[in-house]
């Protein structure tokens, strides 16, 4: 257990400290990728776009569905 933690904390440094050029544009580049990610989430799916997933819900896109393929 003391070699995972050790581990994981010179990774943690790693990244926070970056020693070279290459290791600075990569953690530049998950930030940057980061940034994007939580920024496509806030706007391309907003709250209100959700819709609340029950019971009925689920069976009432289930049924139409199997309703559409037995229609074929």
């Amino acid at each position: 257990m003391h070699a995972v933690l050790m581990a994981v904390c010179a990774f943690v440094s790693a990244g926070f400290r970056p020693r070279t050029p290459l290791a600075r544009g990569i953690v530049a580049t998950l930030c940057v990728k980061v940034c994007v990610v939580v920024a496509m989430r806030l706007f391309l799916f907003g709250g209100d776009d959700r819709v609340a997933v029950n019971p009925s819900v689920m069976d009432g896109r289930l049924t139409a569905v199997a309703a559409r393929e037995g229609d074929n």
